[in-house]
Formats: structure tokens, sequence, C-alpha cells
């Protein structure tokens, strides 16, 4: 555990991997999905990694809300939609009537269940990156995943969002966003606090960002949030929500 820690949890180790392009060659979070065990005495929630405290639920349906709020406004009924990490289909399961929803995700057993949810459903077991996509979206979506994409892939992750999806396609992406000015270090490389500065920045190569807010309340854009709510660790109500069409 000491040296994970180390490799994990170190400023000066992350920004020299960062520079050098190897964070992205020690990406020890995704070990521990493909890992990931179901546990069927709890909910899909539960099993993404999220409880059910009331100011979870409560920020979790918000999010939804604004997922299918703005599907509706850029993706026509029936049209194909992907979800970048959709777990056991906890989003997916709320579309799926009507878009053709299709999800990809590193843990096998989340993508099990997933199919069990949804067995009309397309799924891609593997890295987003790492994938060829048969088809073209409308939209792309992501809930709380950017945090485990590496600093020096976050470019070839927007670009890659570009060029699977149809033109003036829709970008949907829910991150837990920076919250102490620590955070635009990269103290923690397995779980990274992104600045929604930042994101917009490299985003915007090649999407046209229409909103990028806090996904609670709606504040604008920030380079980190200096008045976070105080809620335990990693917990949904401290998160951003992006909004971009393709360029």
């Amino acid at each position: 555990m000491g040296l994970y820690s180390l490799l994990t949890n170190n400023i000066f180790i992350n920004n020299f991997l960062i520079a050098t392009g190897l964070d992205a060659k020690k990406e020890m979070s995704l070990g521990q999905w493909r890992s990931f065990k179901y546990n069927t005495d709890k909910s899909l929630q539960q099993n993404a990694g999220f409880s059910h405290t009331v100011e979870v639920d409560e920020a979790i349906e918000k999010v939804k809300n604004k997922l299918v709020e703005w599907l509706r406004t850029y993706a026509p009924v029936n049209t194909e939609v992907l979800d970048i990490g959709c777990g056991p289909g906890v989003y997916m399961k709320v579309l799926a009537n009507d878009y053709k929803i299709s999800g990809v995700d590193v843990s096998e057993e989340m993508l099990e269940r997933a199919h069990d949810l949804l067995p009309e459903s397309k799924f891609y077991l593997g890295n987003f990156l790492n994938i060829s996509f048969e088809q073209k979206y409308q939209a792309i979506y992501s809930i709380s995943v950017l945090e485990y994409i590496p600093v020096s892939k976050i470019d070839a992750f927007f670009k890659k969002c570009a060029q699977i999806m149809n033109d003036k396609g829709l970008l949907v992406i829910q991150y837990p966003h920076a919250l102490r000015r620590i955070d635009l270090f990269y103290p923690d490389r397995n779980y990274i606090n992104y600045s929604p500065a930042f994101i917009s920045k490299k985003v915007s190569r090649y999407f046209t960002v229409i909103e990028n807010r806090q996904s609670y309340d709606g504040r604008d854009t920030c380079e980190f949030d200096s008045k976070p709510y105080q809620t335990e660790s990693k917990n949904f109500k401290n998160g951003y929500l992006l909004v971009a069409i393709k360029k």
C-alpha cells in the first residue's frame, strides 16, 4: 500500500509522469474496475460506487434530468447514443426507450449486469480509447468517469469523442471538479479532480461549449471551487456538468 500511495499521491512524481506521458501507462484505477465483483445485495447505483443518502440521490436525479433534457433538445428519438463508462446501466435504462443506446466499460461484470437489464443494447468491453466503434453517434455522455482518464490522454479522449460523433452531435460529461488549488497540480493521479477551466479549454478544440457548470446548483465555470459542499469524500454533489456540441 505504501508503494501504491507513492505512485499515485505524489505531486512531483505525478507531474513527471504526466509530462512524459507515462501516467497513461500506470493507470492503477483501471485494474480496480477490471477486477470489480458485482454485489447482488446492493442496488445498481451502489454497485456503480454511490450511496443512497438523500443528498446523493438528489444530486444524481438532477444529473439524470439534465441529461434527458439535453438529449431531447439535440438528439432525435431513435438516434444512436453512447454511454462511456456505463457500469451496470444506471443511466442507460433511463434512456433506452427513446434511443439506440450503447455502452462501454472496462468491467466485464458491470457489462454483464447492464446486458441483463438491457438485452437489446450494444456493449463494448475495454478502454474507450482503444475500441473501434461500429457507427457514429448523435450523442455521447459519460457520468463520473473523467476522473479516471489520465491527464496526458484528455485531449485524445475529447478528440475520439468528436471522431465517432455525427456533425453537431451532443457531448455531456459529468465529472468531480477541483475543490482546492492543490488539485490543479494533480495530487491524486488515481482519482483526478479536474479544473473546469482546464476541461473547457481542452474540449474547445473539438466542440463548442454550451455550458460547464456545477451540476447541482448551476454555478459558472471556475478554476477550482473555493466553496464546495461540505459532504463526505467524493460525494456526487460536488461535480460539474459539461455540455458541448461538435464543431
